[in-house]
């Protein structure tokens, strides 16, 4: 981490990643990139752009990517330029105007690249989220010579190994995010609201510095629960005795986040269900914590994962997923549960970094989650957190 006003990674890191995207365009036979990004309140929508240029924007951002040349990056809103210059390590860095990508087009012609064969990495391949019909209109019509090729997915894939740099700051991330772990337990009290708590426990971590992305709070009674997952939404509901705090939080340093989910009880000790839940995720995320190994196959993990319909339960998420930055494969359900699996020849790597996150629900309604954000090794998976993996009573 550096002493900038703003962290940098290494001149050695972003040759890396500069290497591995014009080894991609080597492999695709490809004469530039072409990364798009549009970012809600959280921007991880600009991991592709932020992982080669340092740069997140807040709205929507271009960046080109040549084979031969300097990479230029196009920020939305006049009023981020400045900002924008400051952060980003690439030297033409420029407003790209309003509507249709005008400014950029220009920049692919002067490099000639009009009738070039041309890769496009938009937000997130999962999601089949590209760029603007109205801006590929626009350029087509503007280059018809040109030839325009997905690669998202392919790029996608360069980011799913981290180096040890971003580890270092995942590490960070997760220390940030066992924060407002430690501010549920201290604030989680009858009386007060949902919105509150969330409040005090983002708190914790913002003022050292930490960005808010994920941070789902939800408290529910245990008795009669309303939902066996966190919202996204806090409510105005006061915590009452006898509730459940369900959490799921992401911190994260500069864009790299963490992922820490725990549930906490609310004066009183869990109920039976509770209980009987907790303990088969308890069963899940040993076992699949164990079972992630570098060169494991993607079928190891699913049979760790089946402790929980043993149990009787179902999920209601995915139980592992890639992430870091933004949300990557490979995604891990159940079998049979809809969720769409890795291929079948997948197999971990090392230093991959997942969410191992069990969230077990029964026919009643009662469920819950637990999972840390961590690394992949020849041993198994290593949690980066270090806030217990309990059930903690509050008040």
């Amino acid at each position: 981490m550096s002493n900038d006003h703003y962290p940098r990674f290494s001149d050695d890191e972003m040759s890396r990643r500069h290497g591995l995207a014009r080894g991609l365009m080597d492999a695709e036979g490809l004469d530039a990139l072409l990364l798009y990004g549009f970012s809600g309140s959280n921007r991880n929508a600009q991991a592709n752009i932020f992982w080669l240029s340092c740069y997140r924007d807040f709205n929507h951002a271009y960046l080109i990517f040549p084979k031969e040349g300097d990479p230029s990056l196009f920020v939305g809103l006049y009023n981020h330029l400045h900002n924008a210059q400051g952060i980003a390590i690439f030297d033409d860095v420029r407003h790209g105007a309003y509507g249709n990508p005008e400014v950029m087009a220009d920049q692919l012609e002067a490099l000639d690249l009009g009738a070039g064969r041309i890769g496009l990495i938009g937000i997130n391949p999962r999601f089949k989220s590209l760029i603007p019909f109205e801006h590929m209109d626009y350029l087509k019509e503007r280059f018809p010579g040109a030839e325009w090729v997905d690669v998202s997915a392919r790029f996608r894939d360069l980011r799913i190994i981290k180096s040890d740099e971003e580890i270092a700051w995942l590490k960070e991330a997760a220390r940030l995010s066992d924060l407002s772990m430690t501010a549920c337990e201290e604030f989680a009290r009858p009386g007060i609201s949902e919105i509150e708590l969330s409040g005090r426990m983002a708190a914790a971590f913002r003022v050292e510095g930490g960005e808010q992305m994920v941070h789902f709070v939800t408290a529910t009674s245990m008795a009669a629960p309303e939902t066996p997952l966190p919202w996204q939404n806090p409510r105005r509901r006061k915590l009452e005795a006898g509730d459940i705090v369900l959490t799921e939080i992401s911190a994260a340093y500069y864009g790299y986040a963490a992922q820490v989910l725990r549930p906490f009880t609310v004066a009183a000790e869990p109920s039976p269900p509770y209980s009987a839940l907790f303990d088969a995720a308890m069963a899940c995320f040993e076992g699949a914590a164990a079972a992630m190994k570098a060169g494991s196959p993607v079928g190891d993990i699913l049979d760790a994962v089946e402790v929980i319909p043993e149990r009787g339960f179902e999920i209601y998420d995915s139980i592992a997923h890639g992430f870091g930055v933004d949300l990557v494969q490979p995604s891990i359900g159940l079998r049979g549960s809809g969720y769409a699996l890795p291929p079948a020849d997948f197999r971990y790597e090392e230093n991959m970094v997942m969410v191992i996150q069990p969230n077990p629900m029964d026919a009643e309604g009662h469920g819950l989650q637990i999972g840390d954000l961590g690394v992949v090794t020849k041993e198994g998976f290593r949690s980066l957190h270090n806030y217990p993996m309990a059930f903690p009573r509050c008040g």
